[in-house]
């Protein structure tokens, strides 16, 4: 029987293999790490990742060809992405693993994400498709629980905000642990606006971060920010011009590479104190599906109305 790389690793690193040596108490496995030397350069129909030694960056564009948000085919790429880097480096050290800085780009001119796909959920909520619409979701929290633990590698994510972060989108940034965002971006939760809320981990992102008062005026007020008032807010780490974005990451890598390992230390600091859990975020995201299902005409008629805006947005309209 074949078994995968990822596989044979979880079942190596099972606390209760018989076959490995006992362990001193408190102490994980630890397993050695054998070095993989596939490819970081990758071109996916809706992802291009290119990897820069010399730094430590390793860029992750998303291509948004059809509409500018997670599309079911961009969020396919996503997590295959994902799962090649656990593949390529699962138990490797801070001085084994290549790679400091996972950046999360775009390629749409206007846009960084507009979130869900909406004329995905609009067409599945219409036919009934309760299962499609929850498969859509629970892949969502798999991606993005993976990029808040970092795919359990000693890295860390950037959200490289060059455009607008709606709804989706700007749940996606807040799993990332460096935000830097250019002036005229904008951001917001609208979901409210058609009687819905953002269910892929918004209000638990938020809680932690900013505490449950100002995660639930956010979630629910439907007011779309600026970069300066997002950063205000704490969720923004550096805000630059327009265009200006690269070298301001350029200039955080440079500043950080001394201390990464203590920036590195700090998040798993925070993490452990206030942790999100995968099964948080999809109970939530399963109320999330059981509310959509239920929307009015109304309600979907909005919906529609923001989803020409993503495709617009792709555009740069």
């Amino acid at each position: 029987m074949a078994v995968s790389a990822r596989s044979l690793h979880a079942l190596l690193g099972r606390t209760d293999n018989d076959n490995l040596p006992a362990r001193p108490v408190g102490r994980p496995n630890v397993l050695p790490f054998v070095p993989r030397h596939r490819t970081l350069d990758l071109d996916y129909p809706n992802l291009a990742t290119r990897f820069e030694p010399e730094t430590g960056i390793l860029w992750a564009r998303m291509k948004h060809r059809e509409r500018a948000c997670y599309t079911p085919e961009i969020m396919r790429d996503m997590r295959d992405f994902q799962l090649h880097l656990r593949d390529l480096w699962a138990g490797a050290s801070l001085d084994e693993c290549p790679i400091r800085w996972l950046v999360w780009a775009s390629d749409a001119p206007k846009a960084w994400s507009l979130g869900g796909d909406l004329q995905t959920f609009t067409r599945m909520i219409r036919a009934g498709d309760e299962a499609g619409l929850r498969a859509y979701a629970h892949l969502a929290i798999d991606i993005l629980y993976d990029n808040y633990v970092c795919m359990d590698l000693p890295i860390l994510t950037v959200a490289l905000v060059t455009g607008d972060a709606i709804g989706g989108g700007f749940e996606a940034m807040l799993t990332d642990d460096i935000v830097i965002a250019e002036r005229g971006a904008k951001f917001g939760l609208p979901e409210i606006l058609f009687n819905l809320f953002p269910g892929m981990g918004a209000y638990s992102f938020l809680e932690r971060k900013v505490g449950p008062g100002l995660a639930k005026q956010l979630v629910e007020d439907g007011i779309t920010r600026s970069a300066e008032e997002v950063h205000a807010l704490g969720l923004i780490d550096r805000v630059c011009e327009p265009g200006g974005a690269e070298a301001c990451l350029r200039e955080l890598v440079a500043e950080s590479a001394p201390r990464f390992r203590t920036i590195k230390t700090l998040r798993q600091v925070r993490h452990r104190v206030h942790p999100v859990t995968r099964r948080e975020l999809l109970d939530v995201v399963d109320l999330w599906v059981d509310l959509a299902m239920r929307l009015s005409d109304n309600d979907l008629r909005r919906m529609d109305c923001l989803a020409r805006v993503q495709e617009r947005k792709r555009a740069g309209g």
